[in-house]
């Protein structure tokens, strides 16, 4: 029976050996270490904000009868927000109407009238003056019905304006109105903050404004989401704060569906000159009790490489680390798998 045990204890341990020195290699994608020019950078925490504002109006009077968005909307250009009654300016193009008409069956009148007059003044059947008087008349009927038009047109500009439209695709950051207020011509009606122009607004140190290119990607990240997106460099606010004197960088995102004003958001600025430095990509990088590591491959099995992260630029990050040189193979795919001293096969380069 003891031998039985003891046989069993044997099996029992030797089997994760076996296990482990059975086990295929792991299957993983590499790419070579590239030395590049790059500025060091840090990580400051911007705000969001939307560089176009609009505070909505009316253009004429009128009670409100339909409210088509709600406060936090994504609203597109020519989208209808608001609808005000109408009831007494169409009664009011209807009575221009029945005036235009009115004043078209006098003009047409007069008009025969005054043909017959030019006829007799031909033969002398009739004087000057009353086919002057008459000349008149007809003149004056004509600019009445030119006053009518004019005033329905008018009246259907005001009929048109009683739908309010959105001047451009935008969020809603507040509503003003709701269905049965009265609004006058000016009265704020919402609050939009155009969706093409929304910027991270970034202090920083005064010092650092000569590392600062116009026009270089800048790498964001969404602190409530976590969404990591690339905005572009578009310069300084052209004030400094009075007490830090602080510069605001300006970094446009282009796309962005989920903007709230004031949110928070991690920027990746240069702090520096460039310099040389090493590369890797991010797919490339992995942390362990906060430190972190990058694999590569060391007499065919997988060895970690400690290494201090000086920055990031699109999708490499920059480096430094005594363990490095340029063009050691890193593995970019597969890593999240991988255990050190692993064998693993390279499928690709």
């Amino acid at each position: 029976m003891r031998y039985v045990v003891s046989l069993l204890l044997i099996l029992c341990t030797s089997l994760p050996v076996w296990a482990q020195q059975q086990a295929p290699a792991a299957l993983v994608k590499t790419t070579g270490l590239t030395a590049s020019t790059a500025a060091p950078t840090k990580v400051f925490i911007g705000t969001l904000y939307f560089d176009r504002i609009s505070q909505l109006s009316s253009e004429v009077n009128g009670r409100v009868d339909k409210v088509l968005f709600q406060e936090g909307d994504s609203i597109k250009k020519g989208q209808p927000l608001i609808e005000l009654n109408t009831d007494f300016i169409r009664k009011e193009i209807d009575r221009i109407r029945a005036m235009i008409a009115l004043t078209q069956a006098q003009l047409d009148h007069s008009q025969k009238d005054l043909k017959r007059y030019e006829e007799l003044l031909e033969k002398q059947a009739t004087s000057a003056t009353a086919y002057d008087q008459l000349f008149y008349s007809v003149a004056e009927v004509k600019a009445q019905k030119a006053a009518y038009e004019a005033e329905l047109e008018s009246a259907q500009l005001q009929l048109k304006k009683s739908v309010i439209l959105a001047p451009f695709s935008a969020k809603v950051l507040d509503k003003n109105v709701d269905v049965g207020n009265w609004i006058t011509s000016g009265t704020a009606i919402a609050r939009l903050g155009a969706l093409s122009d929304i910027y991270i607004q970034v202090p920083v140190a005064e010092k650092l404004l000569p590392f600062s290119v116009v026009g270089q990607e800048i790498a964001v990240k969404i602190t409530a989401t976590g969404a990591e997106l690339t905005g572009t460099h578009k310069g300084f606010r052209p004030g400094a704060d009075a007490q830090t004197k602080n510069l605001y960088v300006r970094i446009k995102l282009d796309n962005f569906t989920q903007p709230f004003e004031n949110m928070s958001a991690e920027v990746t600025l240069p702090i520096g000159a460039k310099q040389q430095q090493l590369l890797v990509p991010r797919d490339a990088l992995v942390t362990f009790n906060g430190q972190r590591f990058f694999y590569t491959i060391k007499d065919g099995k997988a060895a970690l490489v400690p290494i201090e992260v000086i920055g990031f630029s699109g999708n490499n990050a920059s480096i430094t680390s005594p363990y490095t040189q340029e063009g050691m193979p890193v593995v970019i795919e597969g890593n999240e798998r991988l255990r050190p001293d692993q064998a693993v096969t390279v499928v690709e380069e």
